[in-house]
């Protein structure tokens, strides 16, 4: 079918998409396409907006993805084939599309629209007239024998004349000159207006593709961070057919010293110079090029140039690319002496996911500065009060981390604190069970303020002996506290007097209503937690059969993950309940994305629940029988296809176990479980029966992989188990 429609209309087809396979034409959609403006003449580079709309008289079965842009800068859920194929090329062909947040609605007699710029998919060379049809696949049909509940259909436009004329050059200085205009204006209080004039008008210089188009765009790319449009610039400089223009303004761009060159500006480079059919090895080389280009500039850089420079180059290093040790060394210690002229999101990421290779008791200092220069925030939310607020909590924790005795006395100070800036993830470090010493500390500043970070170091830290006091002031607020206050002081409960919290979780799942915060919602999924203790599994097995089905999918939840071999019986239970409650009625289950949500997708969910529960707790081992006998018992097609998919785990003998490191942190899998350790996973395993085979599939780090391998083969074969390794 799609060869025969590609004879029919002899054109050339612009975009990725058509590489694959396209899903058949349904003329129950009907596609049209127009152009958004009355004209029908465009010059070489002018913005060609169009329209698309979309139908279908059949009701509540295609629905349409309504994704309006999307990260890479453009979707290609539409191709547009134009012909003659001559003189209009794809100007971005190694564009890919990385996706981004949508919704979906359902498709009906009344149009659905979406203006796009042709210009994004296709830049005319010459003049002429030329035939536009648009083929989207953005549109699903319902379809329960797919897995994802849809199946994809074509839809295909009526076909549209454009006329091209040459672009003269009085006009092309026109349209930079306002552009620039336009981008230079101060900007007004209406921040989304602006926004948006001032990305029409870097669509503009994009689409232009001339030599002082492209010089423009390489001037914007000002390294300013994700809320910048640098993005866009390089979307237009890597398209234009200005290559040595771009190539030119880069490299003088990079030689000045206050031109900060951030990780867009490198990506750019490296497409401007790399070879488009010289295949992963080609690119490898010339982003080598582009970071040594980048070093040798490195000198010359001041202020914060040389900090966002800086981190680019360290990045890169971090990454991968190849540079001597001591190179790469010398750059982090630099990079750490400009580290307090770094935006506040940098600062944030050097510590948070780059700590590994910045820790250093060299560093020690500085995360004392950011600690003790950190002050209350009347508004915590608002920038760059959250940035501030983020850094110091992980100087904090790493200032501990690496001198535990000199960080202590700060970390009991702000404990201390009437309102403690930071919550039991920062301040809960300490190795001490309990600090006695701060019982009534905690108990009357609660008393006074009742902060979340106080609930959370009041359940981490304090004793028994401010009991009375903590149940004197929940008690009578249970269900009004918000959650994150709530549950912490609960947790606290159930840890220093199981008795006593037996009774305030009674009351916490018995208050509900309007009127109340809904935190017998989260209970079973927030407490344990903070701590676990074995009185909640009566709690939650009796909670299964909660009217709300929030409480009974959250009770199913706790149970797969904490509880005791003897809740297995109450979850199959519950679920043969919920099986043979929709028996006949899988169709009002069978949801789809545009059906949105309502009480049937909180009973499919919590089917899904108490099916998860019972096929991935470490405390008992469900093998492809009972896999099979659980599939067997329901029609409902995502519970359905969930279990098939982990019965095919179960088909191949031996059974792989799956082996990674991420972050240098043990993560396995064996058939349909997860573990997170090498102790959770020979637990696991030691609940298989004698005789398993097993095959041991390691993505290898250093010595680590072969010192699991060792244990893993005397452990299995000890417990009677054989294994090989893949």
């Amino acid at each position: 079918m799609r060869l025969l429609a590609l004879l029919l209309f002899l054109g050339v087809a612009v975009g990725n998409a058509f590489a694959q396979a396209t899903p058949p034409v349904d003329r129950n959609v009907v596609l049209k396409v127009a152009l958004a403006k009355d004209q029908r003449e465009f010059r070489i580079g002018e913005t060609i907006p169009l329209q698309l709309s979309y139908t279908s008289s059949v009701k509540k079965q295609y629905q349409v993805n309504a994704a309006q842009s999307d990260r890479s800068g453009r979707m290609n859920y539409e191709q547009f084939s134009i012909s003659p194929a001559e003189g209009a090329v794809d100007p971005s062909p190694n564009l890919g599309s990385l996706g981004g947040i949508t919704t979906y609605t359902f498709l009906t007699a009344e149009p659905w629209t979406i203006k796009l710029n042709l210009n994004e998919w296709v830049r005319f060379t010459q003049p002429g007239e030329y035939r536009l049809i648009v083929s989207s696949t953005r549109v699903a049909i319902r379809d329960p024998s797919n897995p994802r509940g849809t199946s994809d259909v074509t839809a295909r436009s009526n076909e549209i004349t454009l006329k091209i004329v040459k672009a003269e050059p009085a006009w092309q200085k026109r349209v930079l000159n306002e552009a620039v205009a336009k981008l230079d204006a101060p900007l007004e209080s209406n921040g989304s207006d602006q926004n948006e004039i001032r990305k029409q008008a870097f669509d503009a210089l994009r689409f232009l593709s001339t030599a002082d188009a492209t010089r423009e765009l390489v001037k914007r790319m000002r390294g300013a961070g994700s809320g910048s449009f640098d993005y866009l610039c390089m979307l237009g400089v890597t398209s234009s057919p200005e290559r040595a223009v771009a190539r030119a303004a880069l490299e003088e761009a990079l030689g000045d010293p206050d031109r900060a060159i951030d990780s867009v500006f490198l990506f750019t480079l490296t497409t401007i110079n790399s070879d488009s059919n010289g295949g992963n090895a080609n690119w490898r080389e010339t982003n080598q090029r582009s970071l040594e280009q980048l070093l040798a500039a490195l000198p010359a850089k001041r202020g914060k140039a040389l900090s966002v420079s800086l981190t680019t180059a360290v990045n890169e290093a971090w990454n991968g690319t190849a540079l001597p040790q001591q190179t790469i060394d010398k750059l982090t210690a630099q990079l750490m002496s400009v580290f307090e002229n770094l935006p506040l999101d940098q600062q944030n990421f050097l510590l948070n996911y780059r700590w590994e290779k910045i820790k250093s008791p060299a560093v020690l200092p500085l995360l004392k500065r950011y600690v003790q220069a950190y002050r209350d925030f009347p508004e915590l939310r608002s920038d760059p009060n959250y940035e501030l607020q983020q850094v110091s909590g992980s100087a904090l924790r790493h200032w501990y981390e690496l001198d535990p005795a000199g960080a202590r006395s700060t970390i009991i100070a702000e404990i201390s604190r009437p309102r403690p800036r930071f919550n039991a993830r920062v301040l809960g470090v300490l190795p001490d069970k309990t600090l006695p010493e701060l019982d009534f500390v905690l108990a009357e500043n609660f008393r006074a303020h009742q902060g979340s970070n106080l609930a959370s170091l009041i359940a981490r830290y304090a004793t028994d002996a401010i009991l009375p006091q903590v149940v004197e002031k929940l008690e009578p607020q249970i269900g009004k506290l918000s959650c994150d206050v709530q549950d912490p002081l609960v947790a606290y409960a159930l840890r220093v007097s199981p008795p006593t919290a037996a009774s305030l979780i009674q009351k916490v799942l018995a208050t509900r209503g309007e009127d109340f915060s809904a935190c017998n919602r989260d209970l079973f999924q927030t407490v344990p937690q903070i701590h676990y203790d074995p009185i909640l599994e009566n709690f939650a097995i009796e909670s299964l059969n909660d009217p709300d089905p929030d409480v009974a999918l959250a009770a199913a939840r706790m149970l797969g993950e904490f509880g005791s071999p003897a809740a297995e019986a109450a979850l199959r239970k519950r679920y043969t309940s919920w099986c043979e409650h929709w028996a006949g009625r899988e169709a009002q289950l069978d949801k789809i994305f545009a059906d949105g949500f309502d009480a049937d997708n909180d009973q499919l969910n919590l089917g899904l629940n108490l099916m998860q529960a019972l096929i991935g707790s470490h405390a008992w081992l469900l093998d492809k029988a009972e896999l099979q006998s659980l599939a067997e018992q329901t029609k409902v097609r995502q519970v359905r296809q969930q279990l098939e998919s982990y019965l095919k785990l179960w088909e191949d003998e031996p059974i792989t176990i799956n082996i990674e490191f991420p972050g240098n942190r043990l993560y396995a899998r064996v058939a349909q479980y997860r573990c997170v350790s090498l102790e959770e996973l020979k637990e696991k395993l030691a609940q298989f029966p004698a005789g398993t085979k097993f095959a041991l599939a390691i993505v290898p780090t250093e010595s680590a992989a072969s010192d699991v391998t060792t244990e893993l083969r005397q452990f299995l074969t000890s417990h009677g188990m054989s294994v090989t390794v893949k």
